[in-house]
């Protein structure tokens, strides 16, 4: 048996460490290049696998600057990776299968960078790398996306690229505490439902897809140092809230209830009160589903895009819905009518400029 073949079937066997020792005695050969260069990226170590292939000479294999492209992205160094992508198109790949597999890393991380360079408000940047994705937008469509993905809008659903394993744990360890049911622990790409708290395996073809440290920043778990986990109650002594909390507010994942214990709210909390998530009527039946709108003046968040549902669990509407504001900025929804912003009997536990009633 060859050192080839050797080195195959370590590989096939996830044997990772003994691929790399293989391969060291074979340094000059193309394949076990690659090999080797995988196997550090599998093994949670992009930036020994850059080094490596950085002192290595592989001019006219795109096969090992597909590896490179890839531990660029584990690295989110988006940018760098999108020019190594365009110098394996350059080269000749003959194999149909390996080739669709690149474009499809290609417009990953295209979305990648694209998401990238939205937040930090390099809109012109931005655009350009959309210019070079598959389907790009029209300057009108690109406005709306860039409304739609920037981190001051909350979706319900995220497509998520997970950088490492290990990252993929602890982002599994952070959902499961916030109450996630977990469909699909294969692979790197998950779809996200922060409403249903749902999180499966997803094939990274979702129309943008973000990183796991986008994610936590999109439900408010940025930065890491100023928020905690706390418990508030009330007067009673009974839970009034249960989460995430940033400055004593909650602000994040977590749940608030009625004075007799009774559900009240389950979602993602900013200073304002809810943004993400579902509100229960004291009987504990479902009330409203979905997104609330970001209130920057007078008054609290109201709900904006979502499912209501009437006291007998009946739904009465399901979209967008109509709110306009009084004198005071305070928020009242014009359709459905007769659906308030805020029940009459809703408890203390609410958030305005950070200060809990």
């Amino acid at each position: 048996m060859t050192i080839i073949n050797l080195i195959e079937s370590a590989f096939s066997k996830k044997d990772f460490e003994r691929v790399i020792r293989l391969c060291d005695e074979i340094p000059e050969n193309q394949k076990a290049i690659s090999y080797k260069a995988r196997s550090l990226c599998l093994l949670e170590r992009p930036h020994e696998a850059l080094d490596f292939l950085d002192k290595t000479n592989y001019p006219d294999n795109p096969y090992p600057n597909y590896i490179r492209a890839q531990a660029l992205m584990d690295i989110e160094q988006y940018g760098q990776a999108i020019e190594c992508f365009e110098e394996i198109f350059d080269l000749e790949v003959n194999d149909e299968t390996s080739l669709a597999f690149m474009k499809l890393d290609y417009n990953i991380c295209l979305s990648l960078r694209q998401d990238e360079l939205i937040e930090m408000e390099k809109y012109v940047d931005a655009w350009k790398v959309n210019l070079k994705s598959q389907s790009p937008y029209s300057i009108e469509g690109f406005t709306r996306h860039v409304r739609q993905y920037s981190s001051r809008v909350k979706s319900r659903q995220y497509h998520v690229r997970i950088s490492s394993h290990k990252a993929k744990e602890k982002l599994f360890e952070f959902l499961e505490k916030n109450g996630f049911e977990i469909k699909d622990f294969e692979g790197l790409f998950f779809l996200i439902d922060v409403v249903d708290k749902i999180c499966k395996g997803d094939d990274g073809r979702g129309e943008i897809t973000i990183s796991e440290s986008k994610f936590y920043d999109k439900v408010n778990f940025h930065p890491h140092n100023k928020i905690g986990l706390k418990n508030i109650f009330h007067e009673n002594g009974k839970i009034a809230y249960e989460g995430y909390v940033l400055n004593g507010a909650p602000y994040g994942f977590g749940k608030a209830y009625f004075e007799d214990g009774t559900l009240y709210r389950d979602g993602i909390f900013d200073i304002k009160g809810i943004v993400q998530g579902k509100e229960y009527y004291p009987s504990g039946q479902l009330r409203f589903e979905g997104n609330w709108c970001l209130t920057r003046g007078y008054g609290p968040n109201a709900p904006c895009n979502g499912n209501a549902y009437d006291r007998n669990g009946n739904l009465i509407y399901s979209g967008q819905l109509e709110i306009k504001r009084n004198g005071m900025g305070w928020p009242m929804i014009q359709k459905p009518k007769g659906f308030p912003p805020e029940q009459e009997n809703r408890p203390k536990i609410e958030c305005y400029n950070g200060v809990i009633e």
